[in-house]
């Protein structure tokens, strides 16, 4: 067997374990498929996040970046406005 041949067989016998990844929506959601795989094989890694994910992701980020005092003065101002 040729050197090329050989060759050609160790690049497919090194790329059978290997991943293809795939976002069609900019990382929101990301698909796996394998690199031979057909594209009906793809398995969604990671989904885009729920709207209650994103509130409590909203939610987090105001206690990191806001004093304590002010998001309890928010909190007041939003129970004053409910009422």
């Amino acid at each position: 067997m040729s050197d090329s041949i050989k060759k050609w067989h160790e690049m497919q016998e090194e790329l059978k374990d290997k991943k293809i990844y795939e976002s069609p929506d900019g990382g929101e959601t990301v698909t796996e498929r394998p690199f031979f795989g057909n594209i009906n094989d793809r398995v969604v890694i990671k989904r885009p996040p729920t709207p209650e994910e994103l509130i409590k992701k909203e939610a987090y980020s105001i206690l990191v970046h806001y004093s304590e005092e002010a998001i309890r003065h928010a909190n007041k101002l939003l129970d004053f406005e409910e009422q």
